[in-house]
């Protein structure tokens, strides 16, 4: 029996420009009444995440910053912020690289110092809630995800290869999209907040379905026997999968539920 479904967003639950399978929204109550919990999971942050799902919020639970937030109805159920530290050091190494921004993230809102990255970001295609800041060393917010974005074209794995090897090892560092990555503390990813959710509500990974498409929703494909890679993810991703489900952009996920669920 399903007790928990769990859904990335981008590439996933959003289709190629971002716009999420509203249908979705049918089968929220459904789950709810079933007993299945639905949990969206997502390197976005948490104020943009919520505004997908506008009044259906009571039935999500969200996993936001790859992990390291985690709201149920607007109660904080997880936060994990970074040391000072250990974000100018992502800093640090960020700046290291040519055309690259990063982009500094707390709970509610992030800071950028580029006035492109904040038009962007806080567009209607991503809806983040943005602060303009001229020093990132010196944000007086607890921050917890330090991601980057490349914007000269260079791909995220070439980035991922550069950056790996100067982080601390107490850091992790994801791809999240095709030309963005994550750096956060060790031992926080999606995966563990799936865990810790399970762990809360007693379901078991046989119990659990889970859709992702990048290298950020692997941790999380552990933590479920129905792990699907969406049709897009690239090869390395799909062998962290044991199943496939259809195309982002042909309500791959929906359908999925609904064969697995009956509803």
């Amino acid at each position: 029996m399903i007790k928990l479904i769990v859904s990335d967003m981008d590439g996933t639950l959003l289709d190629d420009k971002k716009n999420i399978d509203t249908d979705i929204y049918k089968l929220l109550p459904k789950l709810r009444d079933e007993g299945i919990r639905f949990v969206v999971a997502s390197g976005r942050q948490y104020p943009s995440l919520k505004k997908h799902f506008d009044q259906h919020i009571k039935d999500v639970v969200v996993i936001a910053e790859n992990g390291a937030f985690v709201v149920d109805n607007g109660k904080e159920l997880l936060v994990e912020p970074m040391a000072e530290k250990k974000v100018n050091h992502c800093l640090d190494t960020i700046f290291t690289l040519k055309g690259v921004e990063p982009l500094l993230c707390a709970k509610y809102c992030s800071y950028t110092r580029s006035t492109a990255l904040l038009e962007l970001l806080s567009s209607p295609l991503f809806q983040y809630e943005m602060r303009l800041i001229e020093d990132l060393y010196h944000v007086e917010d607890d921050i917890i995800k330090v991601s980057m974005i490349s914007h000269e074209g260079e791909t995220a794995e070439a980035c991922y290869k550069k950056l790996r090897p100067q982080l601390d090892e107490g850091l992790n560092l994801v791809i999240s999209g095709d030309t963005c990555l994550d750096t956060g503390l060790n031992g926080v990813t999606k995966g563990t907040a799936v865990g810790a959710l399970q762990k809360m509500w007693g379901v078991t990974p046989e119990e659990t379905i889970v859709f992702g498409d990048q290298y950020n929703d692997v941790e999380m494909f552990k933590q479920a026997y129905f792990s699907y890679a969406m049709e897009g993810a690239t090869e390395g991703v799909k062998k962290f999968a044991r199943f496939q489900a259809g195309s982002n952009n042909k309500g791959g996920v929906v359908k999925a539920i609904r064969e697995l669920t009956g509803l």
